[in-house]
């Protein structure tokens, strides 16, 4: 719990949208289970679309963070060295949580086809 308290603290503005988009996707797709409909079915791809741009544009803004530290950086020690392997982490993290939230999303609106 800590982790995603911290990703949250450390995020971007950009990383953040692409979260609650994410996190959007994963609602629209439990009201789909839920209740399916193909108003709500329609939605849900254009949602997913937005989660994946936003996973992958968090992911991009990552590594060019990570690209100027690497830039800005004399002499690489290995303490430089851990601190490039964080940030890339950090990014991947970005795509991590999206296409985790529409795997999560899609199998709810496979749930929904299955009972309409």
């Amino acid at each position: 719990m800590f982790m995603v308290r911290e990703l949250i603290r450390n995020s971007s503005p950009l990383g953040l949208l692409g979260l609650v988009v994410s996190l959007a996707a994963i609602g629209m797709a439990l009201t789909y289970a839920i209740r399916p409909n193909e108003q709500k079915l329609a939605l849900m791809r254009p949602l997913s679309l937005a989660a994946i741009f936003g996973g992958l544009s968090s992911f991009t803004v990552g590594v060019v963070v990570v690209l100027q530290g690497i830039a800005a950086t004399g002499e690489f020690s290995v303490r430089a060295w851990n601190a490039i392997a964080a940030g890339v982490a950090e990014a991947v993290t970005a795509l991590f949580v999206a296409f985790g939230c529409l795997t999560i999303a899609w199998l709810l609106v496979a749930l929904g086809m299955r009972r309409s």
